[in-house]
């Protein structure tokens, strides 16, 4: 025995034997020590694992999404059937910390994959619209004012129960969902919600993504009810309503007409913008303003958001507060939080009401609602918990919005502020509490700079994704911008509003004026600034993710191991960078091509690309634009007689024959307007981009070619319409088979 026991020791393999001895060994002893320091931390963050719910949930959503099919009845089964296990296993086994995690994150996720998945089938399906001119017939819903390029100023009508009044639509039930028409111009009709209006009109389907990945608007319009727009090609006719439109339509008639006398108390820019930010008018303020305010980073502003519903309520609790505790006895000075904070709550509820329920202000209104709550109950108002509460509803009541840009800047601001200020608080108060008066005084100024930095800083990769931009100087213009409506603008706008019964709304709308040329001041001073606009890669759907993930790491977690959460954070950032980008980019409907080369896109044909399409395709590859040379050379492309070659690929922009040696040593044929090929190599053409969407190219490291096309990349989903953008006929149901 001794001499096996030697013989294995110090024969060829013995060094092998023994490292492998000690592996084990430190194996045996490490992974339970691991274990159980692994399990003493999470026991030690027991009470923000309740945080991850809402994450688990949020998952599930996107996991529907990112489905190449939709998920049929074994799938939803399973889901189903997950929950309930969830359930019972955290019933059964409430004690074991592996149980209650594993049970919470799959429960939570099937939940969410089953919201979405019943949102989208609740979704009345896209009808077949005209694709000529139509008389058509329906209620107005909405009415909203709309700047061209120009600067025209048009009427967008959303109408609801629409009845096509041409051809074998005649006699067909109306529409199940809302169309979207523009009125001419010069039109001289007034419609008001409630109103009956006739109008011969070209209508178009929801557009298809002008890039495989990209924004998708067929997506937005089936979850958002909408069939489409229309352009009218002639006067409307208008019948008043006999009955009101119901709460809502009374409430967009309201809007509306104080949007009206906002402008005319206060005509110009600054009257545009006071609609906008009092009663919700959207699209209001033209291009050229809306894309200063933009570059400046006060996009914000000029939309419905949380900002402006915080100030109103803000501003109602001290008002309220103050003047309870001046008017009533010392006794009574304690319910005068209780009493201001729900007087701040109805003034909310009435400015989500008045500002036509914008998704980001129902948001805030939640958040607000659950903060004026804990202040009753004695409690912390703002924590992670609270905003864990208002994501879980908001996502329970709108799915599709965790896909959209609103939602994902609420949260990532909200989330980065609470977290931010919780670790920076220990410091903060004890400079608000020193003795020397300069500390004091940099503690309270350090206040709004904090918030930006958080709150900017948080949403800049969402708005790399959203916009492909990035701007820098945006701490300094929200720095000066947010107070001055907090404090100025806001203020004499509600002072407006309650002056309008009396017709001395003017009195207000004057100063608060004066507030808004000084903000529109600094957005055109920043704006103008260099380098305040910076065009970068926009992050892909995956890296978007992976921000959010680590995001959530950073601001959910306690101690430092929070802090490994920056890693994914800056890998999401520089995500853009690290893949390839494509080298040549086939719009849908087969009219335009761009062509990326020496850090240029170049489109074609033509010297007028379409600004969407080139918006689209800016926004994801972060370059400046030009045109393909119509003779000549350009980086890699070399163009003649209406075609180009980029490196081994032909690509033929002009309605020609094919020429001999056109395709010599090409790998493949790009025909836009033709059909033909060439013999043995693979061809894109006029009838593939029909049938196939919007084409993405690239490059791979040893030279070779990756074809992405949309309808691969979105699969077959119930809002991914058939090519061309044909619907469901709009016909009755047979009465029997």
């Amino acid at each position: 025995m001794g001499r096996r026991r030697a013989g294995v020791d110090s024969g060829p393999g013995g060094s092998t034997c023994r490292a492998g001895w000690f592996v084990s060994r430190v194996l045996a002893g490490g992974l339970p020590r691991l274990r159980a320091a692994l399990t003493a931390w999470l026991w030690g963050q027991n009470t923000r694992l309740v945080l991850w719910l809402p994450v688990a949930l949020a998952g599930g959503i996107i996991a529907y999404f990112a489905l190449p099919t939709e998920p049929g009845g074994v799938v939803v089964a399973g889901g189903v059937l997950a929950c309930l296990a969830s359930l019972a296993c955290r019933l059964l086994w409430p004690d074991r910390l592996a149980v209650r995690l594993g049970a919470g994150m799959v429960g939570a996720g099937s939940v969410g994959l089953l919201l979405a998945w019943g949102q989208a089938w609740r979704m009345p399906p896209f009808p077949d619209l005209p694709r000529r001119a139509v008389h058509l017939s329906g209620q107005v819903g909405g009415v909203e004012v709309q700047r061209l390029a120009d600067g025209t100023q048009v009427l967008r009508v959303a109408l609801r129960g629409v009845r096509l009044e041409d051809g074998i639509s005649i006699g067909m039930p109306p529409l199940r969902r809302l169309l979207s028409v523009r009125l001419q111009a010069d039109d001289p009709a007034r419609p008001m919600p409630g109103d009956g209006l006739r109008v011969r009109a070209l209508l178009s389907p929801p557009a298809f993504l002008d890039m495989p990945g990209g924004y998708d608007a067929q997506r937005r319009a089936w979850f958002a009810g909408q069939a489409g727009h229309g352009r009218a090609l002639g006067q409307a006719t208008i019948t008043p309503a006999r009955v009101g439109g119901g709460v809502a339509g009374w409430l967009a008639g309201r809007r509306h007409i104080l949007a009206e006398r906002i402008r005319t108390a206060l005509p110009g820019a600054r009257g545009d913008i006071a609609a906008t930010v009092l009663v919700g008018a959207d699209g209001a303020v033209d291009g050229a303003m809306r894309a200063a305010f933009a570059d400046a980073g006060l996009a914000h502003l000029l939309a419905v958001t949380g900002l402006h519903l915080a100030i109103v309520m803000g501003l109602v609790m001290v008002v309220l507060r103050t003047g309870l505790a001046l008017s009533e006895r010392a006794a009574l000075y304690w319910p005068c939080r209780q009493i201001a904070a729900v007087g701040a709550l109805l003034a909310g509820c009435g400015y989500v009401l008045l500002t036509g329920m914008h998704l980001p202000a129902q948001r805030s209104l939640l958040m607000a609602g659950l903060a004026l709550m804990a202040l009753l109950a004695g409690r912390r108002p703002l924590s992670l918990r609270a905003l864990a509460v208002a994501a879980t509803v908001l996502m329970a009541l709108n799915p599709e919005g965790v896909t959209e840009l609103p939602l994902q800047m609420s949260v990532a601001a909200v989330m980065a502020l609470i977290a931010g200020f919780d670790a920076l608080r220990p410091a903060l108060s004890g400079w608000e509490h020193d003795d020397m008066w300069l500390r004091r005084v940099a503690a309270r100024l350090a206040h709004p700079l904090v918030a930006s930095v958080l709150a900017g800083g948080a949403c800049l990769p969402v708005g790399m994704a959203h916009f492909g931009t990035v701007q820098p100087w945006f701490v300094l213009a929200n720095l000066l911008a947010v107070p001055l409506m907090s404090v100025w603008i806001m203020p004499w706008g509600l002072v407006a509003l309650g002056l309008m019964p009396l017709g001395l709304e003017k009195l207000a709308l004057v100063p608060m004026g004066w507030g808004l040329g000084v903000v529109t001041w600094l957005a055109h001073l920043v704006a103008g600034l260099p380098a305040a606009r910076i065009g970068v890669p926009a992050i892909g759907n995956a890296g978007l993710v992976l921000f959010f993930a680590g995001l959530c790491w950073l601001c959910l977690w306690g101690g430092r191991v929070r802090l490994a959460g920056l890693a994914p954070i800056m890998l999401a950032v520089l995500s853009p960078w690290l893949v390839a980008r494509p080298v040549i980019m086939l719009a849908p409907d087969g009219r335009m091509a761009g062509v990326v080369t020496a850090g240029r896109l170049l489109t074609g044909p033509g010297l007028h690309p379409d600004p969407f399409v080139l918006r689209e395709w800016q926004r994801v590859s972060g370059l400046p634009a030009g045109v393909l040379p119509a003779e000549g050379t350009a980086g890699q492309v070399a163009c003649h007689a209406g075609a180009c070659r980029v490196g081994n690929i032909v690509l033929v922009l002009a309605n020609r024959p094919p020429a001999p040696g056109l395709c010599r040593g090409s790998v493949l044929l790009i025909n836009l307007p033709g059909t033909w090929g060439c013999d043995g190599v693979p061809s894109i053409g006029r009838f593939d981009l029909w049938r196939n969407g919007a084409y993405g190219i690239y490059r791979q490291p040893d030279g070779g070619l990756v074809v992405q096309t949309d309808r691969a990349v979105r699969g077959a989903r119930p809002w991914v319409m058939r090519p061309g953008g044909a619907g469901l006929p709009n016909l009755p149901l047979a009465q029997a088979e």
